[in-house]
């Protein structure tokens, strides 16, 4: 199913790229000219048919047969991959009444399993200098107790691209991005919202664009390879104590 003999045009796939972060990159890349292989879960908020520069495709990253679906769907339009994003992402607390092992096993599908298996299977499609940015958080490396299971998994993620970077380098990049409070959920009260942003140090909500500028840079830095990038507005460092300096 080649849909497009063009090598010249550029290729992105995103997943999760339905909504939110994984939407807006979408359509910054579309406005590039780039060609978009979109993942996306259950709800694609993107009203655009495939065509000769994007393609959609619906798959559950929880489920392994659809993870090999997908990847052998992308492999038959016949298109290098230039950038791989990992933006997909499942999160949720955990609580006493959930199966701990059902929502581990979630956890770690849909963030490190998917995640490898796309890699290493669309390797055959890589453009030269291709590179892959994966989206963790911040809490990958801070103990969340309420949210141990996303957690422990967003760390698994970073870990293994970190990993993937050793293994395929000289030849491909791989990065990571840490987001912090980048845009608050309609439903996020005003109280919460400035809570949050009272952790950080810019104590501003930072809007998708600085993923998105993050992203480039990456994609674009060819002299960085295996690195974590956090684009938290500080939050990460923030002063945890109740003192400052005078």
């Amino acid at each position: 199913m080649n849909l497009d003999k063009n090598e010249s045009l550029r290729t992105v796939f995103i997943t999760g790229a339905g909504k939110r972060l994984g939407l807006k990159l979408t359509q910054f890349y579309l406005n590039l000219g780039w060609r978009v292989i979109a993942h996306f879960n259950s709800n694609n908020e993107l009203e655009q048919k495939n065509s000769l520069t994007y393609h959609s495709i619906q798959a559950n990253l929880d489920d392994k047969k659809a993870v090999e679906q997908l990847a052998e769907e992308i492999l038959s339009l016949g298109w290098k991959v230039d950038l791989m994003i990992h933006n997909a992402s499942c999160f949720f607390p955990d609580t006493k009444e959930d199966d701990s092992w059902q929502t581990l096993s979630k956890m770690m599908n849909v963030h490190v399993a998917a995640p490898q298996y796309l890699t290493m299977q669309l390797l055959p499609i890589f453009a030269d200098k291709a590179n892959v940015v994966a989206i963790t958080d911040i809490y990958a490396d801070l103990p969340n107790e309420r949210f141990a299971s996303y957690c422990a998994s967003k760390s698994g993620l970073q870990n293994l691209m970190l990993s993937l970077a050793q293994r395929l380098a000289p030849k491909y990049r791989v990065n990571v991005i840490q987001p912090g409070p980048i845009q608050f959920l309609p439903e996020h009260q005003a109280e919460y919202r400035e809570k949050v942003l009272s952790q950080s140090l810019l104590r501003k909500e930072l809007g998708y664009q600085a993923i998105i500028d993050a992203v480039q840079y990456l994609a674009h830095a060819e002299a960085v390879t295996g690195s974590v990038m956090r684009v938290d507005g500080g939050r990460f460092v923030a002063n945890k104590y109740e003192q400052s300096f005078i």
